[in-house]
């Protein structure tokens, strides 16, 4: 296909919900049966009917767009099952341990609920041609052997997923998008409920994934157990509503959540969630918790709030990991706190950058074996994953802190023996060495972040497309306010992928003067026309 691509963005098609007509949904199907095909072979060499599998988040639009491709799909002739809400995450890794060919997930993230979107997911292996599990596994192979010398690859389990639709699939869809109409559709005879199904393997596998997870050195990985933590869920009333909450209960966390109402409707995202933190903030403080974790509408990201209120974002995230892990390289998106450059400096890991979007991360990570990478937004590829995942990269993070806990209070009554031991010795009472018990902020406590500011500018449809296509108008006002920056700052203006916003973020020395800069930035771009 020819031209710049039209409706698929960063992460999907996503646009306001009254554009996802049935012509428009049926446009999408013929794109798909293009490019998968009606049939397909199975084991045993024998054709088979084309699988496609169709979950969402909790947006009101979501019911109804998957019983439009409920019935465009079955007019079509390709076989189909419905999860009904789910994660993100969890839908990739269920289409494919389920033996479905392809996954339509309809979702538009941390969009507003007036918005949605379609995500779409292949066998990597059998369709596009790549390799579908990230280099490393969950045992880390990548970083050799433990303290004994002994070779950890027996440990390695390598977990089958979906990537992302490849772009030859995209052209597909863009093609019928441009050229087709709809066409009388047949409503399913039977609808397959495979939720609980979808559910269970997903829930299955953060289990399996947290109990191996550890670095490379350790031979036998601590068991996870979150007794004694008291934490914070804001679940966005998105799809992590049906999952976060019993994990964490399972492995012995006492947990509050809020925003948790998992029924298709417009609460999604409105005033909660990874995007507006204010309320877990709050919770946290207000119930003295450990901390909290909130998560975007589909579930594949994840900000967390430390004891005292503080944010840890997808930077802290990735810094806390690696420390844990010891990895030697990790890969971030060029939005990265510039701190991250430094922190590199002091530990030697070598850092790869790419552009924005999780998806480049992840070919960035294929391409290179590189075992960790992710976004300050809270999309975290952990080793074996292909994709964010907001509730395993909060397990994760819980279970370095409960052994970062463990730790310390072994030390803490070993140090009180012997300090017993000695007074008993001289007779005299010691004065107790004051420790501080570890929280997710002293976990990062070696990575000091720059200044840096984001704003988000509300756009026309006309500006977002002069930026996106990098216009020469759009390319002469970067350069102009690039030249006028202090020295030493920084900036990067570019469009958003999801939605009719330019952002500007700027690096500087001043954190009240970068702000101050970036909205005036922002007042100009409103006051320009682009072309």
């Amino acid at each position: 296909m020819k031209g710049k691509i039209k409706y698929f963005g960063t992460d999907g098609i996503r646009q306001k919900a009254e554009a996802f007509t049935p012509g428009f949904i049926q446009a999408v199907t013929l794109g798909i049966v293009r490019y998968l095909g009606n049939a397909k072979e199975d084991e045993s060499g024998l054709e088979r009917p084309a699988r496609v599998l169709i979950g969402g988040d909790t947006r009101e639009s979501t019911e109804w767009m998957i019983r439009y491709f409920e019935e465009a799909l079955e007019t079509v002739g390709i076989d189909h099952g419905t999860v009904g809400v789910l994660p993100t995450p969890a839908i990739n890794y269920a289409f494919y341990e389920m033996g479905y060919d392809l996954a339509i997930d309809i979702t538009a993230s941390h969009n507003p609920y007036t918005d949605n979107g379609i995500k779409i997911f292949e066998r990597g292996d059998t369709i596009g041609g790549l390799e579908a599990t990230m280099p490393g596994g969950v045992a880390f192979s990548g970083t050799g052997t433990n303290d004994s010398g002994e070779n950890l690859a027996h440990l390695v389990k390598k977990y089958p997923y979906g990537i992302k639709l490849s772009q030859s699939g995209v052209n597909a869809i863009e093609n019928a998008l441009e050229n087709e109409s709809g066409f009388d559709v047949h409503s399913p005879e039977f609808r397959e409920d495979l939720h609980e199904d979808a559910l269970s393997r997903y829930l299955d596998h953060l289990r399996t994934y947290l109990a191996q997870f550890g670095p490379a050195t350790t031979s036998v990985r601590q068991k996870p157990d979150f007794s004694g933590l008291r934490i914070g869920l804001d679940l966005a009333c998105g799809a992590t509503s049906v999952t976060a909450k019993q994990i964490f209960e399972e492995l012995g966390a006492e947990v509050i959540t809020i925003n948790e109402d998992s029924s298709f409707g417009e609460k999604i995202n409105a005033g909660c969630g990874s995007t507006h933190l204010e309320p877990l903030i709050q919770l946290v403080k207000e119930q003295q918790l450990d901390f909290g974790a909130a998560f975007d509408g589909d579930g594949d990201r994840c900000l967390m709030i430390d004891r005292n209120g503080q944010i840890i974002d997808g930077d802290d995230m990735i810094v806390i990991l690696a420390n844990y892990l010891g990895v030697p390289e990790v890969c971030v998106t060029i939005m990265a706190n510039k701190g991250l450059l430094r922190w590199a400096e002091k530990t030697g890991i070598k850092i790869a950058m790419t552009d924005v979007g999780d998806q480049n991360v992840s070919a960035k990570m294929r391409e290179d074996g590189i075992l960790l990478g992710g976004e300050q937004s809270g999309h975290i590829i952990l080793p074996g994953e292909p994709m964010g995942d907001g509730v395993l990269t909060a397990l994760v993070i819980t279970k370095i802190l409960s052994e970062a806990r463990d730790k310390f209070n072994h030390e803490d009554t070993l140090l009180a023996d012997y300090q017993n031991i000695q007074d008993e010795k001289t007779g005299q009472t010691s004065e107790n060495l004051e420790r501080t018990l570890p929280t997710l902020a002293t976990l990062c406590q070696n990575f000091q972040k720059l200044p840096q500011t984001i704003k988000n500018q509300p756009v026309d449809s006309q500006t977002k497309q002069a930026f996106r296509n990098l216009s020469e108008t759009a390319q002469q006002f970067i350069a102009t306010e690039t030249e006028n920056l202090p020295t030493g700052w920084s900036i990067n203006i570019r469009a958003s992928g999801t939605e009719d916003l330019v952002r500007i973020t700027i690096w500087g020395d001043d954190a009240e003067a970068i702000q101050k800069t970036a909205n005036a930035i922002a007042e100009r771009l409103t006051e320009t026309v682009f072309e």
